[in-house]
């Protein structure tokens, strides 16, 4: 060996013979292994493909990523949702005041949890509607006045005032009822002598003395926009049956009622129509309580016997403003039973009374009794007809004329019993 190190000869190609005695030529590259066949070159697949599987495996490793972040983004939103949820239901404070919540039965459940949470008495509307959609306890609102405490969780709350709640006592309040007890009693008169609103709170549980203090106070509410100052409440006592809570005083219950006879008016826009009949909102209630003395329609059998009795005091109604409008007297016998009853003396036609219609042209001093439902309605709807005068028949039917003549006539043939009965 000399003293220089060989250079190593380049390996050859592996040679090999084909069938046909061309050579064969095979090289091997890192990348692949190349085949060159009678002058053409022909790449492994298999050896190419193994290089180009890595990408997708990388891109499918990146979804997972991030499908396993969104994972744990949702969980730990729902995880927060849920604390805040039932943090939202817990009790607003440790309180044990007590707060009263009536439920009527146009009551609905948002508006019912609207007032909760403005009393106090929950965290959250939201989380207390999502309670009552998820529970289905937002269907099944009762009536009643509940007494709930800001101690208790919105989901006690709930139950309590969809469960029923018998924290009050009913007070019923009749239409057509004075606050005095009548004295006279026609034989044809339905309404019960025990129904007079003194008796009414008296059996409700309150003192002569509360009551008495409740009737004599100045309340302060829209209804009483007209009414002469230190003039009786007769008339504005609304007839209907209140849900009032066991603890509520007599002055409370009356307030109620006032409440509820001036929503009557708003809701049916009332005082605009008895305005346009120049008639201010005292004037109204007066003329109204007449049109109920002289005809009841509340608490009729059936739909059609209300529906014809209250198409019979539109025009009672229409009779009476139009006397009213050409200054001829009422001529109202319910008018000088009233005026006898407050005299205490036994009616007569001729009763010395400004509150006798029969002798004195106009209206009364004020009301007569509590004026119901179709009462109201029927002096702001009054029927588009000129009558003059009207009699109750024997037969329940009401009998209308135009003349005086005529109205002799439906007397002789319609009312020997009732228009003898005075």
């Amino acid at each position: 060996m000399d003293g220089f190190l060989r250079q190593p000869k380049p390996k050859q190609a592996d040679r090999q013979l084909m069938p046909d005695g061309q050579p064969v030529v095979t090289q091997n590259t890192a990348a692949s292994k190349v085949v060159v066949t009678d002058n053409s070159v022909k790449i492994n697949d298999d050896v190419a493909h193994d290089g180009s599987n890595k990408k997708p495996k990388s891109f499918k490793k990146k979804l997972w990523v991030i499908f396993l972040a969104v994972i744990l983004i949702v969980m730990a939103a729902s995880a927060a949702a849920f604390y805040w949820y039932k943090e939202a239901l817990k009790p607003v404070s440790s309180s044990n005041d007590y707060h009263t919540v009536t439920i009527n039965k146009d009551t609905t459940y948002d508006f019912l949890v609207q007032r909760l949470k403005e009393r106090g008495l929950i965290k959250s509307e939201l989380a207390a509607k999502i309670y009552g959609f998820t529970s289905g306890e937002r269907n099944h609102l009762k009536e009643g006045s509940c007494k709930l405490k800001p101690s208790e969780s919105t989901e006690a709350i709930i139950k309590k005032v969809t469960a029923g709640c018998h924290d009050f006592k009913s007070v019923t309040f009749y239409p057509g009822a004075t606050i005095e007890k009548p004295l006279y009693k026609p034989p044809s008169a339905t309404l019960d002598q025990t129904m007079y609103v003194k008796n009414i709170l008296k059996e409700a549980g309150y003192s002569s003395d509360q009551i008495k203090a409740a009737l004599d106070i100045q309340y302060d509410n829209p209804l009483f926009a007209d009414k002469p100052a230190n003039t009786s409440l007769e008339g504005y006592i609304y007839g209907e049956t209140y849900h009032i809570a066991t603890d509520a005083s007599a002055e409370e219950v009356l307030k109620t009622t006032f409440d509820q006879m001036y929503s009557v008016l708003k809701d049916n826009k009332l005082i605009d129509k008895y305005q346009k009949q120049k008639l201010n909102l005292y004037q109204a209630i007066t003329l109204a309580s007449i049109i109920q003395r002289e005809l009841n329609c509340e608490g009729k059998p059936t739909v059609e016997r209300t529906n014809r009795c209250y198409q019979y005091q539109r025009t009672i109604a229409q009779i009476f403003l139009k006397r009213l409008k050409e200054n001829i007297s009422l001529g109202s016998d319910v008018t000088f039973i009233y005026a006898a009853d407050m005299k205490g003396v036994t009616p007569t036609v001729d009763i010395d009374s400004p509150y006798n219609t029969r002798v004195h042209t106009g209206l009364p001093p004020g009301p007569i009794a509590s004026p119901g439902f179709h009462a109201l309605m029927a002096l702001g709807n009054p029927s588009e007809t000129d009558y003059l005068f009207f009699i109750a028949g024997d037969d329940g039917l009401i009998y209308f004329a135009k003349t005086q003549a005529e109205h002799e006539d439906n007397i002789q043939k319609h009312c020997q019993q009732l228009c003898n009965e005075l």
